[in-house]
């Protein structure tokens, strides 16, 4: 795909996101990202097929980018294994309970909700990457000399589970979250109870 080809649909995209969070699925058409975007009608359907191809996606490319900033922290090999587990912790809980990823959670929940491909195709790309991920990092052997964990698997979804709590249930339903240091305190205490949960 030419660069300038790859410009307009990344354009269209991050248009197309702030209209459905701001507006919704159902009350965002195609003409009004044409008259924010230029082009046409045919250019959208040319690049995206309908309404439902291209939030599919703002899906993809507000997952993908959402967790690469999330990985990408966690990566850090010069922090231990509870300072690297905190930033991981407070980057995902912060990006769970804020926009895009809430206004997507939002929308599939409510316009997508007996829709079979986008919430499995959601399901795939975010979650279920973020839970890959993790079970990758904790069996990573510099990460198993420390921890004694049996099933990557449950120790991954007792970490995210402690991590996010109430706190995405209260985004969702548009109640307020703690300030940022509150949530880091949360954080770093999620992050105590699992080490302790697994250390030797």
């Amino acid at each position: 795909m030419r660069a300038s080809t790859q410009e307009k649909r990344t354009r269209i995209i991050e248009v197309a996101t702030k209209l459905f969070i701001e507006q919704g699925y159902k009350d965002t058409s195609l003409d009004q990202i044409v008259a924010i975007c230029g082009g046409s009608k045919q250019t959208l359907y040319r690049y995206f097929s309908n309404k439902e191809g291209l939030f599919v996606e703002v899906l993809t490319h507000n997952t993908k980018t959402s967790l690469e900033s999330v990985f990408q922290l966690a990566k850090k090999h010069n922090t231990s294994l509870q300072q690297t587990l905190e930033i991981f912790a407070l980057q995902y809980l912060k990006g769970i309970c804020s926009n895009p990823m809430l206004g997507l959670y939002r929308i599939i929940s409510a316009d997508f909700n007996k829709h079979d491909s986008v919430p499995q195709q959601f399901w795939r790309n975010s979650p279920q990457r973020v839970h890959q991920y993790l079970i990758e990092f904790l069996k990573n052997e510099s990460i198993s000399q420390q921890l004694h964990i049996d099933d990557a698997d449950l120790a991954c979804g007792q970490l995210l589970a402690l991590i996010k709590a109430d706190y995405q249930n209260m985004a969702l339903i548009g109640l307020a979250l703690p300030n940022d240091k509150q949530l880091k305190v949360h954080t770093q205490k999620a992050v105590n109870a699992f080490l302790t949960l697994y250390k030797d």
